[in-house]
């Protein structure tokens, strides 16, 4: 499909096969996370990156720039400052280091991992044509989210009844014919789940379908245990002031000593240059970008391409959350090991 002039304010992307959340870098800040001190400026900084190379292969080595055109730096700022303090407030942030919130619901849920013997198998289980025949569970999942570091949290769990009916709440095909699927035993476990604090153990059960090899494995915690990021955020309003330049940013890979971030920024393939916004408020740093095309009237491809744009802090990074511009909310950090 070929179009012309697209320039959206924002741009909101998931790139399959981006790791989830990993740990900050090691260094350590001055600043305690979610601070905002009053009347604090946050330090505002753009780099240009300008190549024909395409985005899989262009390194994050932008030059120095001005400041991009059909940006609005100081409305960057501004909305900065804004989105920081609101993070500042919110029961997110609180939740964010000391909580338990889910970075997506659907690491709640593992299908089999050795799949389906059939696609009559896989069609049944996706459109919840399941039959519990097997005996009652022994016992029931032990009720503490454990993190890496030792750290734990109590939370209520789900019965067996319950999460089984989540399973066959599932109509994804609700025309389709399906022979029902039998449930032959569910037991207790628990099961891998990214969160903004790293990797936690939650309480699962796992449910052995016949004639499948592996167990489908689905979370016991329930909805009120947990916050997602997707609860929060800022409006798509206050976005306007920035020009049609700006785009969002997001993922991000700090660098080893945590002085520089690598910020993905998603733009068409007709944009050939592009660059990244950092502001750091207090506890807080916000992230965006932005891209040009140099020829908006001519047709262009209407699909998206993430490139990468290097911005650099005035502190490391340490413990601070990372917020999109374009949304509020906290971005993917992924391993510093993986930064390009």
């Amino acid at each position: 499909m070929m179009r012309a002039r697209r320039r959206p304010l924002a741009l909101v992307v998931t790139f399959v096969g981006l790791a989830a959340m990993a740990g900050c870098a090691s260094a350590s800040s001055t600043l305690p996370a979610g601070a905002v001190k009053p009347g604090a400026s946050p330090s505002v900084s753009y780099l240009d990156s300008v190549s024909e190379v395409p985005p899989a292969a262009q390194p994050a080595s932008p030059r120095a720039a001005s400041s991009p055109e059909g940006v609005n730096v100081a409305a960057f700022d501004a909305l900065a400052t804004q989105e920081a303090a609101a993070w500042a407030r919110s029961p997110l942030a609180k939740a964010w280091r000391t909580g338990l919130v889910v970075l997506g619901t659907g690491s709640l849920a593992s299908g089999p991992s050795g799949g389906f013997p059939s696609s009559a198998a896989k069609l049944a289980f996706v459109n919840g044509a399941l039959v519990y025949t097997g005996p009652p569970p022994a016992g029931a999942p032990s009720g503490v989210v454990t993190w890496p570091d030792g750290s734990a949290m109590k939370v209520p769990v789900l019965s067996e009844a319950r999460v089984f009916g989540e399973l066959t709440g599932g109509r994804q095909c609700p025309g389709c014919a399906t022979k029902p699927l039998a449930v032959t035993a569910a037991r207790p476990t628990t099961m891998d789940v990214l969160t903004s604090r790293g990797t936690a153990s939650v309480p699962a059960w796992a449910f052995t379908l016949k004639g499948v090899s592996t167990p489908v494995i689905q979370a016991a915690v329930g909805p009120g245990s947990y916050l997602t990021p997707y609860t929060y955020g800022s409006s798509a309003e206050k976005l306007a002031p920035l020009g049609p330049a700006f785009v969002g940013g997001g993922p991000v890979w700090p660098s080893a000593d945590g002085r520089s971030l690598t910020v993905g920024v998603a733009g068409s393939p007709c944009d050939k240059a592009w660059g990244g916004l950092v502001a750091e408020v207090g506890g807080v740093v916000v992230v965006g970008g932005w891209m040009r095309n140099p020829n908006p009237d001519q047709a262009c491809a209407d699909v998206l391409e993430l490139r990468r744009a290097a911005v650099r802090l005035a502190a490391p990074l340490g413990q601070r959350v990372v917020l999109d511009a374009s949304t509020g909310r906290p971005v993917t950090l992924e391993p510093v090991s993986a930064a390009p």
